[in-house]
């Protein structure tokens, strides 16, 4: 182990939360995303990953996982990781990989960015299962950041300062993307490694692809927007909800703020959310109506009322 470990090791400050000694020599790297801050106040795990390294070294065994948690995201959590609810609810719920994650971990130094947090959710996730699990030891990069290097501690601030890309996390901030890049950060910040070697992105294995939010209509959409009412869940490209609205109501149609029986229409955007999608299944069983629509075809009635008025 480099000096830099061992000093922060000796450290009495720091002695608590990063519990090892010189002669591990298998650790794993972990993050997870859940559905808000609180185990204790019922949030669950939707998403974890692990890395395995021997030494500095990734060996290539890795787990990326996804979860139904079997409740809703809070919305500054759904921003983070950006599964969505009705994605979620498709999956196999943690318990049915349980028995796989803590062999995984077991007798590895665990290792994360704000260690603490996902050491928790697992603690909460394996209690629920009914399942003993004791975390052994564990390294928080976040923490010997703090100690180390002056601002932030976040990940993207203390990876870029150590000369990690953290550019994928605008394109696949999620479970797995954090644990490889605290990988890296653990490699260069606490093991000194004079190269930080990255594993391949690793997609869930076991996600289970849910049926289509927007089916084919059986004819194209012609008509533009006057005259119609929509509703719209999830966040259209460049478009706020108000901004959205602003259009549809600028284009004479009506704008419903949840879906009701006389909703013409449900523009589904980037994570929807599920109580909108199921509101509108029923009404339309119920009702006939609303057509669950996609931006392309919501724009395509945009360009149609367009096209109209220059007419």
């Amino acid at each position: 182990m480099s000096r830099l470990f061992d000093a922060v090791r000796a450290r009495p400050a720091a002695a608590k939360a990063t519990r090892t000694q010189t002669s591990a020599r298998r650790f794993v790297v972990i993050d997870c995303e859940t559905t808000g801050l609180s185990p204790a106040g019922g949030d669950r795990m939707v998403s974890f990953a692990a890395i395995e390294l021997t030494e500095a070294t990734p060996t290539g065994r890795c787990l990326s996982l996804i979860f139904n948690p079997s409740r809703k995201s809070n919305p500054h959590a759904l921003r983070v990781h950006g599964l969505p609810d009705h994605l979620l609810r498709h999956q196999d719920p943690f318990h049915s990989v349980a028995q796989d994650v803590r062999d995984f971990l077991d007798g590895a130094v665990l290792v994360g960015h704000n260690v603490g947090f996902d050491i928790d959710f697992l603690r909460h996730e394996f209690r629920l299962c009914g399942l003993p699990w004791t975390p052994g030891q564990s390294v928080c990069t976040m923490q010997h950041a703090r100690a180390q290097v002056a601002g932030r501690a976040s990940l993207d601030a203390v990876a870029t300062l150590f000369g990690i890309d953290v550019g994928i996390r605008a394109r696949f901030h999620g479970a797995f993307v954090d644990a490889e890049i605290t990988s890296r950060l653990f490699q260069k910040m606490i093991l000194g490694s004079a190269e930080m070697l990255a594993v391949p992105h690793l997609a869930p294995t076991n996600q289970i692809d849910p049926p289509p939010v927007v089916r084919p209509s059986a004819a194209p959409i012609t008509h533009g927007v006057g005259g119609h009412a929509f509703a719209v869940t999830g966040e259209l490209t460049g478009l706020s909800r108000d901004a959205v609205m602003a259009r549809i109501l600028a284009l004479g149609g009506h704008w419903h703020p949840s879906v009701r029986k006389d909703t013409d229409y449900l523009v589904v955007g980037h994570a929807p959310g599920a109580t909108k999608l199921d509101t509108a299944a029923a009404r339309r069983a119920k009702y006939g109506k609303p057509d669950i629509i996609d931006e392309a075809q919501f724009f395509a009635m945009v360009t149609a009322s367009h096209a109209g008025k220059r007419g």
